[in-house]
C-alpha cells in the first residue's frame, strides 16, 4: 500500500515539474518575441540604411544666364551626345582649343570661313575644306608645310587628302587625348575666321544635344 502511494506521489511530482518547465518555456518565448518587436519599432528611421541612387550621367546644371551685351552669333553644333564641359560667358577661345565638350570629347575651334560640312578622312573626295583643315594642322604645328620648307616630304596644302594628311590628323587627335582614328568628324571642329569670345550659353552640362547651338559668340569681342 505504501509502495503504491509513493509511486503515485512520484508520478504527480514529475507531472508538476513538467508542467512548470512548459510554463517557463512559453513565458520565455513570449517575452523574447515582445522584446524583439519592441526593439524593431523603437529603431529610429534615421538609422536605417538607404541605398543611394545610382543614375547614370551627371546632373544637369543650369545654363549661365549672364550673357554679354553686344551683337552675337550662334555657333552651329554638329556633335551628338551629352554636354560634359562648357566655358563661361566672357571666355576667349583661341584656335586649336576647345569650345565645349560632348561625351568628354572636345569640339575644337579652327581658323577658316568654310563650315565643316562632312567628315574628312583618307580617300575622301577633294575639296577646299581639305585645304582649310590642312592649313590648320600646319599652323598648329602638327606637320610642316612644303611651301615653307621646300622639302617634298612635308605636307602640300591642297584639296587632296594624302597619307601625310592622315598621319597629321592622328598626331592632332593624340595631342587632345583622343583615339587616333585619322578621321575628323563633322562635329569635331568648328571653323571661324577669328578667335572668339563666348557671349552666351544655350545649354547646360548634362544636357543631350544632337544639333542646334551650344553657345553664341560676340561679333565684336570685348577688350
Amino acid at each position: 500500500m505504501r509502495l503504491q502511494m509513493r509511486k503515485t506521489l512520484t508520478i504527480i511530482l514529475v507531472l508538476l515539474l513538467s508542467i512548470g518547465c512548459v510554463v517557463v518555456i512559453v513565458i520565455g518565448i513570449s517575452g523574447t518575441s515582445k522584446t524583439s518587436k519592441s526593439l524593431e519599432i523603437a529603431t529610429p528611421i534615421s538609422s536605417r540604411v538607404i541605398t543611394p541612387s545610382t543614375g547614370s550621367g551627371q546632373a544637369s546644371q543650369p545654363a549661365e544666364q549672364a550673357a554679354l551685351e553686344g551683337p552675337s552669333q550662334r555657333l552651329v553644333n554638329a556633335a551628338a551626345g551629352t554636354i560634359t564641359w562648357l566655358p563661361k560667358p566672357g571666355d576667349r577661345i583661341e584656335f586649336g582649343t576647345a569650345l565645349y565638350a560632348v561625351d568628354h570629347k572636345p569640339v575644337i575651334l579652327m581658323e577658316g570661313s568654310l563650315p565643316m560640312y562632312r567628315d574628312i578622312a583618307y580617300k575622301v573626295s577633294d575639296g577646299p575644306d581639305v585645304a582649310q583643315l590642312e592649313r590648320n594642322l600646319v599652323n598648329l604645328g602638327y606637320v610642316a608645310d612644303e611651301a615653307a620648307t621646300g622639302n617634298s616630304s612635308d605636307l602640300t596644302v591642297d584639296y587632296h587628302v594624302t597619307p601625310l594628311t592622315e598621319s597629321s590628323i592622328r598626331s592632332w587627335q593624340l595631342s587632345l587625348g583622343l583615339t587616333s582614328t585619322g578621321v575628323v568628324k563633322q562635329g569635331d571642329v568648328v571653323f571661324r575666321p577669328e578667335a572668339v569670345q563666348v557671349s552666351e550659353l544655350h545649354v547646360a552640362i548634362g544636357q543631350v544635344v544632337e544639333a542646334g547651338s551650344v553657345l553664341s559668340v560676340l561679333l565684336n569681342p570685348q577688350e
